[in-house]
């Protein structure tokens, strides 16, 4: 079976700070869906398939009903919850836990074999050091105040403010001698990777997709200017791909060599 890696929906509630919701991109994933269920694919979702951050949770269940009803019907179905997403956590695998199939499938990292390899997947959060919810709070007011999510060059209005946020942090790490938040999230993913013996890792939580040789890949996110996603074989071949309004394209970025 073939396994297909997502995270980073940010399902909002259709309002101004739903980046989901704006330039066709529903209407690409609802073909990317189509696509799993054709290849009778597994669906892995990585993380912040929720923005919990910034809309109420139970307004952004009723706005995407429909399409949490057709996530679920993957049968296969299996949501690590990520930064953004985890109110659930708590609650999980106890009888408080939503009474939808797609809640009921929410749990946290896991490793599995695949093709005689041990992957790993997570979130990523789980060993970021970075700039956290304060990011989306301020980002949220520039969001409301805009009127959108995106700019009038098609960015990300958070992606700007972030930006700035690390580019103060990277300027404090290099006077403290430390790595750049990319670096760091690497090495922390890579730590975990190490701690459960996994051949791979795959996660997602920085939106910035790609691989490191063959053990380590991003599956981006599908939130910002590019849809992407981790293809992995039966074989455990992984690759990074991604989802345009032409179907499905190889993204062979290297994070770092």
């Amino acid at each position: 079976m073939t396994t297909f890696c997502i995270s980073d929906l940010h399902l909002g509630n259709r309002g101004p700070r739903d980046n989901f919701c704006v330039g066709g991109r529903e209407l690409r994933f609802d073909a990317f869906l189509d696509y799993v269920q054709e290849q009778e694919g597994e669906l892995l979702i990585l993380g912040d398939l929720f923005e919990w951050w910034q809309v109420t949770v139970g307004s952004a269940i009723l706005a995407y009903l429909p399409l949490l009803n057709r996530l679920s019907e993957n049968r296969d179905l299996t949501w690590v919850t990520g930064n953004h997403d985890n109110v659930l956590t708590p609650i999980l695998h106890t009888y408080l836990i939503p009474n939808h199939r797609l809640f009921r499938s929410a749990g946290g990292p896991f490793t599995r074999q695949i093709g005689g390899r041990t992957f790993a997947f997570l979130h990523g959060h789980e060993t970021d050091p970075g700039i956290g919810q304060v990011s989306a709070i301020l980002s949220g007011l520039r969001e409301d105040r805009h009127k959108g999510p995106v700019d009038t060059h098609g960015r990300a209005i958070e992606d700007r403010l972030i930006g700035i946020l690390e580019y103060a942090l990277t300027f404090w790490r290099r006077l403290t001698f430390r790595h750049g938040r990319l670096d760091e999230m690497i090495d922390g993913v890579e730590a975990h990777r190490k701690r459960q013996n996994a051949d791979v890792v795959v996660y997602g939580h920085t939106h910035n997709p790609g691989r490191i040789g063959t053990h380590h890949y991003n599956c981006g996110t599908w939130a910002r200017q590019r849809d992407t996603f981790v293809r992995i074989d039966n074989a455990g071949q992984a690759r990074v791909w991604e989802w345009t309004d032409d179907g499905a394209c190889l993204f062979d970025r290297v994070l770092r060599e």
